[in-house]
């Protein structure tokens, strides 16, 4: 189950939407806006690949070295079961092991949050970044697509990466492109080439580098390189003659 991502890229989500975490605090999604924000659809009752989407996410994060969880961007994990609520979201937590030193689910990962929808209006907010879900009877479960939705600071759709196989280089070209308006404007310019050199394959769901881009640098490069050969050469011959 994909999602038809040119119609979503660069949507806007409503930051006045409601949202109760799993220690029952009340808070506007919002305020989870200003950092580039992964958003991970998950129902808390589920006992196969939403578990295991949020605990490989917090492994693989663990190994992003060059942006940290809190500081430089946030994860929000909601609910699309109108039938969850804080209590199971807090279960949910401790199940996943994405927890600080308290280990009950009272201590999330500072910059994490485990979430409900306070209207309980699942349909409308998973609709606004194309996520399609549905209950199977035979299953006794819903199904939907397993995908990380990366938003951008202002809380616009950036990228979507699919699969419970996540790997720390990916996310951090995906919160690249996701923050990528402070990064341009930045002196990180390892960040700014990284952007620049990978682009996101959308048939294979990955990223790659980005050869034309490449291909470009080099004949640009290697034009210059025999401009500078040929002027060197004509001072040069020119200083024979007038020697």
């Amino acid at each position: 189950m994909r999602i038809d991502e040119p119609r979503f890229l660069g949507a806007r989500l409503a930051a006045e939407t409601r949202l109760i975490d799993s220690s029952g605090a009340n808070f506007a999604l919002g305020e989870m806006f200003g950092k580039p924000l992964i958003l991970v659809l998950s129902y808390y009752g589920c006992d196969g690949t939403c578990p295991t989407m949020n605990m490989e996410l917090a492994r693989a994060l663990a190994k992003v070295e060059r942006f940290r969880l809190g500081t430089d961007y946030r994860v929000l994990t909601v609910s699309f079961d109108a039938r969850d609520s804080s209590a199971t979201a807090a279960d949910f937590l401790r199940k996943t092991g994405a927890v600080g030193s308290g280990g009950d689910g009272s201590e999330m990962q500072p910059g994490w949050r485990h979430a409900v929808l306070a209207d309980k209006d699942v349909k409308t907010f998973a609709a606004s970044v194309g996520f399609n879900f549905f209950w199977s009877d035979a299953a006794k479960a819903f199904l939907h697509p397993n995908v990380l939705v990366f938003l951008t600071p202002q809380g616009r759709v950036a990228r979507y990466i699919y699969g419970t196989r996540m790997d720390a280089e990916t996310l951090t070209l995906a919160l690249t492109d996701a923050d990528w308006e402070r990064i341009a404007n930045s002196t990180a310019v390892f960040d700014m080439v990284t952007g620049a050199c990978f682009s996101y394959n959308y048939e294979e769901g990955r990223y790659q580098l980005n050869y034309p881009l490449l291909a470009g640098i080099g004949s640009l490069l290697l034009g210059l390189s025999l401009m500078g050969l040929g002027a060197w050469g004509y001072r040069r011959k020119m200083g024979r003659m007038h020697g």
